[in-house]
């Protein structure tokens, strides 16, 4: 299936074409092995589809990319420790999908791209500086200083993420 890359997906690191080929998708139900890099969820919904909304089911989606995220931090650390920063790149770029995709989603939004600076600054859970530090990563993907930066987001998102889980269901026994 061909669909047409959404405004609120344009990213230079992620997108290079504004037509984007996803094939043996299915949408109407999570799929915890899907390609983090392509936005396929939200792709669909800025698209007007119809399909599974991760963001609406949080309790269930973001524990996999957490646990996603720390099986691809350590082939980083192998990556970065054997200096293969040609590698490093592509595996921080997918780190950075997943992290991009926690914090909307958390905030059950579904993921925007485009003006991303200004977007994630709205969100009312994510973790402190959130756009300066991720323009760090941004900006550097191959060096070792934004693997940490990246991988400290991600500790505080989990922290808040399961904070804000508690919360809710402490709000919801009263």
């Amino acid at each position: 299936m061909i669909v047409q890359l959404p405004q609120e997906l344009v990213h230079e690191k992620f997108f290079f074409s504004d037509r984007i080929e996803i094939e043996n998708f299915i949408t109407e139900k999570w799929n915890p092995d899907f390609n983090p890099t392509l936005f396929v969820y939200d792709m669909l919904y800025w698209n007007g589809g119809q399909g599974f909304q991760p963001w609406q089911q949080g309790f269930i989606t973001i524990p996999v990319l957490f646990e996603k995220w720390k099986e691809l931090a350590d082939s980083c650390r192998i990556i970065f420790a054997e200096r293969r920063q040609n590698e490093a790149e592509m595996f921080m770029k997918k780190g950075m999908a997943f992290f991009f995709q926690v914090v909307f989603w958390m905030n059950e939004q579904p993921v925007v791209l485009h003006n991303w600076h200004e977007q994630i600054n709205r969100l009312s859970v994510k973790p402190i500086n959130v756009a300066e530090r991720l323009s760090f990563v941004n900006t550097s993907p191959a060096h070792y200083a934004s693997f940490i930066q990246l991988t400290e987001l991600f500790l505080e998102a989990e922290k808040q993420f399961y904070k804000t889980l508690a919360m809710k269901k402490r709000n919801q026994q009263k």
